[in-house]
């Protein structure tokens, strides 16, 4: 372990499949390593991000084994040794752990903010204050957890909700989390308090952290730790995993959870409908090179570089890679049975498409 110093540190867990925004999002390279929207991968965006906040050499990045390539192509200051390697996927709480583990190991009770890879920011500057003040918030709370919150622009059931007493002020005590709830518990939630949504960045000091997960489960962390006392960035992590929400082991711990809440910029493009409300509030029909004439309701992506021409079409979903080109109906293309389907039907016939 190198000394405990105050300097913050960093990990973006990176390991997600995305599959439901295929064929955007490739088995191999899913769109936390794609130019979703901006012209870079996402994971390049956040690196660039914290890289304002966290000197690069201590921002470490978690994802699965298969991934790494994907992830070194992306990684820019990043050094190839601050990988964080899982075999299997074994949920974000499994990433989470393993990844608080290793930074304890390094860097001893060091501050750690904790990103998703995936996330769109559109206010960097709002964003990387809302994260310095988590940070400060620390020096003032070290014994807590800091997750921002971001003030809802509207009801979405496939986000997680933060709920509080709605006291006021730059920081609130988190009474309870809500994961994809209905419009009426948000509803009846509203009146009872303030809620936001869970941006899934959170602030932490690791070796606090770590504490609350060897007191929640400390037969599967002492596992956990066992391997993070090697060198994570050779193998990967292949064992015990954990299930659930990442931040309920630190609840059950009894470890104070605060959100800062703030209105910024951010959205969790992980299906097909947030992504085209991203593309449609910044003025734009397609990702990559593409010409549109005569269409309605199209969503074009090229993954390649190479134009993309369309006619007279509507609600389709065209996408391109180097080896394949995806036409699917956008409704289809929005529903998981029939996308599954046709994942399926590729898995037994054409898997080097997936």
């Amino acid at each position: 372990m190198s000394a405990t110093t105050e300097e913050p540190v960093a990990v973006i867990l990176a390991g997600g499949q995305g599959s439901r925004l295929w064929p955007i999002s490739r088995d191999r390279r899913p769109k936390q390593f794609q130019p979703v929207v901006g012209g870079r991968p996402l994971l390049t965006g956040t690196i660039e991000r914290l890289s304002e906040i966290v000197d690069p050499a201590r921002i470490h990045v978690s994802t699965r084994a298969r991934f790494a390539d994907a992830a070194r192509e992306t990684l820019g200051p990043v050094p190839p040794e601050n990988l964080i390697l899982e075999e299997d996927p074994a949920g974000p709480a499994t990433a989470f752990a393993l990844s608080i583990a290793t930074l304890a190991r390094r860097y001893g009770n060091a501050p750690a903010l904790i990103a998703p890879s995936d996330h769109l920011i559109t206010e960097d500057e709002a964003f990387n204050q809302a994260s310095r003040d988590m940070l400060t918030q620390l020096d003032d709370s070290p014994e807590s957890m800091v997750v921002l919150g971001a003030k809802p622009t509207g009801f979405d059931g496939s986000l997680g909700y933060i709920h509080t007493q709605g006291e006021g002020g730059p920081v609130e005590v988190i009474t309870s989390f809500y994961e994809k709830p209905d419009p009426a518990t948000i509803d009846e939630l509203g009146d009872q308090g303030s809620l936001y949504w869970n941006t899934a960045c959170y602030g932490v000091r690791v070796a606090k952290a770590c504490d609350a997960y060897r007191a929640a489960m400390p037969l599967v962390f002492d596992t956990i730790e066992q391997f993070a006392a090697d060198r994570p960035d050779v193998n990967g992590y292949r064992g015990a995993a954990i299930g659930g929400h990442e931040l309920y082991p630190l609840l059950a711990a009894g470890m104070e959870c605060l959100v800062v809440p703030r209105h910024l910029g951010w959205n969790d493009i992980g299906t097909w409908k947030r992504l085209q409300h991203v593309l449609v509030e910044q003025g734009l029909h397609s990702i990559g090179p593409a010409v549109q004439l005569e269409c309605d309701d199209m969503l074009v992506a090229s993954m390649d570089g190479r134009p993309i021409v369309t006619l007279g079409t509507s609600g389709l979903v065209v996408v391109t890679h180097d080896d394949a080109v995806y036409v699917l109906d956008k409704q289809g293309a929005m529903g998981a049975g029939p996308l599954e389907h046709l994942r399926a039907l590729l898995a037994s016939e054409r898997e080097d498409l997936l």
